[in-house]
């Protein structure tokens, strides 16, 4: 009786150490299936923003860098139509989306790779465009980094945004008829 304890005790410690077993080997396998899906779903990635700085081979929206290959597809769309541009179409204060493959290099600002640019020319886009050029020229800043998404609210454009030249950060409201520009409470014209 003593044996066929000790042979049922041994036979249940088994059973529940591959039990243990089979269990890490589901949660690894799950992690790796869950490793291979965040990389599939990083793949194609699109920014929509503005254009803060343009440099050479590389442009600045919002707070990431974004190299221009030779092959990049530049494009225009008005909301309803899509048609083709160029690299030189590009400037300064411009409202675009760009797509692009995943990840982002871990840097300030954050690095990736055009695939495709396209220039929003819808009215509200262009407003918004205007009124940030205008505020970029009036206050010469050659070196703005927007912190995070504009948010566009009644007939206004705001954000946050480092001036890289100095590391002050700031929040700007821009109105968009008369660019009338609010910086952290201190009223410009």
């Amino acid at each position: 009786m003593k044996k066929w304890s000790l042979f049922l005790a041994s036979v249940l410690l088994l059973a529940a150490c591959s039990n243990e077993e089979a269990k890490l080997a589901e949660i690894k396998k799950a992690d790796k299936k869950d490793d291979t899906e965040m990389a599939v779903e990083q793949k194609n990635m699109t920014e929509e923003g503005f254009i803060t700085q343009v440099s050479g081979d590389s442009i600045l929206v919002n707070n990431i860098y974004f190299s221009i290959p030779e092959d990049v597809k530049v494009q225009l769309s008005d909301g309803a139509e899509t048609t083709e541009g160029v690299i030189r179409d590009i400037r300064t204060g411009m409202k675009v989306s760009m797509d692009y493959q995943g990840p982002l290099a871990e840097s300030f600002p954050m690095q990736g790779e055009a695939e495709t640019i396209t220039i929003l020319t819808d009215e509200e886009s262009v407003a918004q465009s205007d009124a940030l050029e205008a505020f970029i020229n009036k206050e010469q800043l050659s070196r703005l980094i927007m912190m995070g998404q504009p948010i566009v609210r009644d007939n206004e454009i705001g954000f946050l945004f480092s001036n890289m030249e100095t590391g002050e950060m700031n929040e700007v409201r821009i109105d968009l008829e008369t660019h009338e520009y609010n910086i952290g409470g201190d009223d410009s014209e």
